[in-house]
């Protein structure tokens, strides 16, 4: 049986990941579909605003075989680890087929990320105002003519350069789709449409709007978190001392001493202490995944321990996944986990495990949902 693989967020699952699941199934209707779905915190460091076995279960009746969670460690990263964590833990499932939207979906992806080889860790990037991703996306328009600028064609750059660096260019084909309606970053609901991007969604949401034409999720509602998640992070950066937050993982370039200085000036909120810290060397994205890891106070050697023992957290499956895991499991070079002991999370998945706890507490949840849920079958 043939596999295809997505690789999602689905923060939260709507109507253009709908279009998304349909396209995926109709390029081969008799394939498995496998969705690795960031858990509990997605790729830009914040909490997810619905929780992982709620999502997982959307796409499943949607038309997902199989659902796992990409795991903190992968998930909770810039583009280029993302892509290779995910298609790492996806070419050990045995996909066949990676599907993914575009903006530019006729781009030969491959071929850009080999052109690209010759710019990583290029020292030549003379401007040292600009991130390091803004000074490789101009580097690479000079060098092949295409402008790296959006925000799918970056997602699509980065799992084939994973799958070009992984050389399983033989084994996994990519199938790009047009990316239909509003942009990724579109922050306001598109009344015309019934597809918005999950950023709008999200704004609507916080706004008290009525979103139920935009997603088959019902009944969605928007907890804000800031505020309990400022309050834990503010009191790990009083009580830590400057050497115990520089042994966080990412933490280097002086921004220990950033992080402190900011939060020793008393910021009544979220909003205003990461305007303190914000420059032109670090995106939004960048320190918000930062101040994640200090929360959850994860350590250089955790993550990267965790990242070189991958395993694949099952979330859900219906009659044909079940199928496809009885006649490939064997095959599958990391193990499969489906259920959860307070060993086992506690050793083997610690740092998922201790994230879900405080995502628990910042979402008000059961904080036991980890250790209780089996995976959902359909």
């Amino acid at each position: 049986m043939n596999a295809t693989g997505l690789i999602t967020e689905y923060n939260p699952f709507h109507n253009g990941h709908l279009y998304h699941l349909n396209q995926a199934k109709s390029i081969d209707p008799d394939a498995v579909i496998i969705v690795l779905m960031s858990g509990n915190w997605v790729q830009r460091g914040t909490p997810a605003i619905v929780d992982k076995w709620q999502r997982a279960d959307i796409a499943l009746r949607s038309g997902a075989d199989l659902v796992f969670e990409l795991p903190f460690y992968f998930a909770v990263q810039p583009g280029d680890i993302f892509a290779q964590g995910a298609i790492r833990l996806l070419n050990d499932l045995s996909i066949n087929r990676l599907v993914f939207g575009s903006e530019h979906p006729n781009t030969d992806f491959i071929e850009l990320a080999e052109q690209s080889v010759l710019l990583d860790g290029d020292e030549s990037f003379t401007n040292k105002n600009a991130t390091y991703a803004s000074n490789f996306a101009n580097a690479l328009q000079k060098e092949t003519g295409f402008k790296l600028d959006q925000a799918n064609d970056i997602l699509a750059f980065s799992y084939a350069k994973a799958i070009y660096q992984q050389k399983l260019m033989d084994k996994i084909e990519i199938k790009p789709i047009k990316r239909i309606s509003s942009d990724y970053h579109q922050s306001y609901i598109d009344t015309d449409s019934k597809i918005s991007s999950a950023t709008a969604i999200r704004r609507a949401l916080s706004e008290g709007k009525d979103v139920s034409n935009l997603t088959p999720m019902h009944d969605l509602e928007y907890t804000d978190y800031e505020k309990k998640y400022f309050d834990l992070l503010k009191y790990r950066l009083i009580t830590d001392n400057i050497g115990q937050i520089r042994s966080v993982y990412q933490v280097n370039e002086g921004i220990e001493f950033l992080l402190k200085n900011a939060i020793s000036n008393d910021p009544q909120n979220f909003g205003d202490f990461i305007a303190e810290i914000k420059s032109k060397r670090y995106t939004f994205a960048r320190l918000r995944r930062v101040l994640s890891y200090v929360l959850l106070n994860i350590k250089v050697d955790q993550m990267r321990d965790a990242m070189a023992h991958p395993y694949h957290r099952l979330l859900a499956f219906n009659a044909k996944g079940r199928q496809y895991l009885h006649d490939n499991k064997k095959n599958f070079a990391f193990p499969v986990i489906s259920h959860l002991d307070y060993k086992k999370a506690t050793k083997d998945l610690l740092i998922d495990y201790k994230a879900g706890l405080v995502y628990s507490e910042i979402m008000g949840l059961d904080k036991a949902q980890d250790l209780q849920h089996k995976p959902i079958q359909l």
